[in-house]
């Protein structure tokens, strides 16, 4: 025994004859001050090895067998000695330097001057023009999960940052939230050179004119459409046949073929175009005022706390010329209002502020007979939601018809509409109809590039629908119904077939096989422009509950298209007050569905359908 270790020796001698004397065993505390050892990382087991990697491969070189030892298991082995020959560690010298390069480098915080970054796992999340990456979890605007399963144990797919999944040469890059951009390369830090953050492109900043009241008084020479089309005159005999029925403002003066708002459209100033020897209407290039809707009607809170309003007459808003049959006993259904009988839940709708129901619920057998399924016809499967309007005429979201980003761009040939439709997952024979469709017109105004702007869409179909008691069309809102119904927390309720929960994996798809229905509470839209930092615009509203509300739900994949409905008490009626059109997950804290406004839309409909029967009519 060597001389420095005679006094422990000596204790230990000591203290194992009062062993025995006494006790077998020591107290804890008592041995804890024998037996005292120094540990080299920490009492967990993973500790223990990173110290001892950061002694056996960070402070010095190691090879692969000493590698193997420290994780033991063959594929953490052969991970981590890719990333350590990417990152030099078996060439570069030991100095405090080059200790602290290999470090961040075999952390992912940066990358070798040589590699291509596949290792790289820091949080840049800005590309090399300035574009923000999308989060490799979802799917809007870019179907992600159709390339990448960021489920997979172990993905170092986080977030929305930099990777590089499949090992291109130019190094990590990501899915950017721009539609028209999907892929872009990333800057990130390489190490031992010097790194400034990529920041966020700013668009330039040009001065905004923009016209108050809808452009009712511009009086400009524009006469050129968005889409690019010459204005045709407005003393043209065609033209003067489709004005003939419209409401025109008298004040407006209707110049040669300069850019109008006769009508008060709210997307601002229009004209008559023609386009492959068709007469109909685009709008012009003029940039609106915010011109959002003002507060509710006069309302009266009856026993109960019902909603009721002082309104007007109801008044039909299209010639069953052009839009066909069903305006007249719209939104009242066959089994239940015209029966004077109420759905199950229909009472939390107008009990909107005291009631409440918890996420999805099975819809009730013809509780919702606007309801549309729109079917792919080859390959056979499921679009999107849609609502019929009239014995003619089916709405759904733009976005279902026509979106780059996943490749969408449907024709007359490639869908069908389901009708009458409550199970999903077979065909309801005798009582659901299926139709062709012979026309779709896409919002001239829709934005798939940016946020999704008039995200609206009307099919028409090849023949005209016979109603039943389970197929009967949905009302389109006049401004005093609009008005008095979109106030901040009244409900509205979705019906589809969309999926129950978000899912990550493509592999697994939560579609339901009966329709589905949820109430959801309208959003004060202040509080809906917050939430996003996706540009909001009037044509929407959100709806869904706040992160403080012990209530969940929300529109879900699979139920885009679909209707957002509402019961308007003074006339016993169900109003199609908006489109399921998109939002970022499913029922996350903090996040809301947006939907397509649809009064907003009305005036354009009423010119759409005009000029596609009108102009046939000739």
């Amino acid at each position: 025994m060597e001389p420095t270790s005679k006094p422990a020796a000596v204790l230990l001698l000591f203290l194992l004859h009062s062993c025995v004397a006494n006790h077998v065993f020591l107290s804890g505390h008592l041995a804890s001050q024998v037996l005292v050892r120094n540990r080299r990382a920490n009492q967990m087991f993973e500790e223990l090895k990173a110290g001892n990697l950061e002694r056996e491969c960070v402070e010095e070189i190691c090879d692969h067998e000493e590698a193997r030892e420290v994780f033991e298991q063959p594929d953490k082995t052969e991970k981590f000695w890719n990333k350590y020959l990417d990152c030099k560690g078996t060439r570069m010298s030991r100095t405090a330097k080059n200790i602290n390069l290999i470090r961040k480098c075999i952390e992912g915080q940066c990358i070798s001057g040589q590699g291509n970054g596949v290792n790289y796992e820091g949080d840049i999340s800005i590309t090399q023009s300035g574009r923000v990456c999308q989060h490799w979890r979802h799917s809007f605007p870019h179907p992600i999960f159709r390339e990448y399963n960021t489920s997979e144990p172990g993905s170092n797919l986080k977030e929305n940052f930099c990777r590089n999944p499949d090992h291109r040469p130019e190094g990590p890059w990501c899915f950017t939230k721009d539609p028209s951009v999907q892929k872009e390369t990333c800057r990130v830090p390489i190490c031992g050179e010097d790194f400034v953050p990529p920041t966020v492109a700013t668009k330039p900043q040009k001065p905004i004119v923009c016209l108050p009241n809808y452009g009712i008084e511009y009086n400009g020479d524009l006469s050129v459409t968005i889409g690019g089309h010459t204005c045709l005159p407005w003393s043209l005999p065609e033209v003067k046949t489709l004005s003939r029925d419209k409401e025109f403002i008298s004040e407006v003066q209707l110049q040669t073929n300069k850019c109008r708002n006769p009508d008060g459209d709210y997307e601002g100033p229009w004209c008559y175009v023609r386009i492959a020897g068709n007469i109909t209407m685009d709008y012009c290039d003029l940039q609106l005022c915010d011109a959002p809707l003002l507060g509710p009607e006069q309302t009266t809170v009856t026993e109960g706390r019902e909603r009721s309003v002082l309104g007007q007459a109801r008044k039909n808003l299209f010639s069953p010329r052009t839009f066909g049959q069903g305006e007249d006993d719209c939104g009242q259904r066959p089994l239940f209002e015209k029966k004077n009988k109420t759905d199950a839940n229909e009472a939390c709708m107008l009990f909107s502020r005291w009631c409440r129901i918890i996420q999805d619920d099975d819809a009730e057998v013809a509780s919702a007979p606007w309801q549309v399924m729109l079917y792919r016809r080859s390959p056979q499967e499921f679009l999107c939601g849609a609502s019929l309007i009239s014995d003619q005429w089916i709405l759904t979201a733009a976005h279902c018809i026509l979106y780059p980003p996943w490749n969408k761009n449907f024709t007359v040939s490639d869908i069908l509409g389901r009708l009458g439709k409550h199970r999903s997952t077979m065909f309801e024979r005798g009582i659901e109809k299926i139709v062709a469709i012979d026309e779709i017109i896409v919002h001239p105004k829709y934005n798939w590039k940016e946020n999704l702007n008039c995200d609206i869409a009307l099919l028409h179909m090849r023949r005209p629908v016979t109603f039943t008691d389970k197929i009967h069309p949905i009302c389109l809102p006049s401004k005093p119904v609009a008005k008095f119904l979109m106030s901040e927390g009244f409900k509205g309720r979705v019906t589809g077939w969309g999926s129950l929960k978000e899912s990550w994996n493509p592999a697994v798809r939560n579609l339901t096989s009966v329709l589905q229905q949820i109430h959801l509470p309208i959003v004060d839209q202040n509080i809906c422009r917050s939430s996003t930092s996706v540009k909001i615009t009037d044509n929407m509203f959100c709806a869904g509950y706040k992160p403080d509300d012990n209530h969940r739900g929300d529109a879900c994949e699979g139920d885009s298209g679909g209707p957002f409905v509402m019961k308007y008490p003074a006339e016993n009626r169900w109003y199609q007050i908006g489109i399921v059109s998109w939002s970022e997950g499913c029922d996350r804290d903090g996040k809301y569905g947006f939907y397509t406004h649809l009064f907003r839309m009305t005036k354009w409909i009423g010119k759409v359908i005009e000029k596609m029967r009108g102009s046939d009519d000739e």
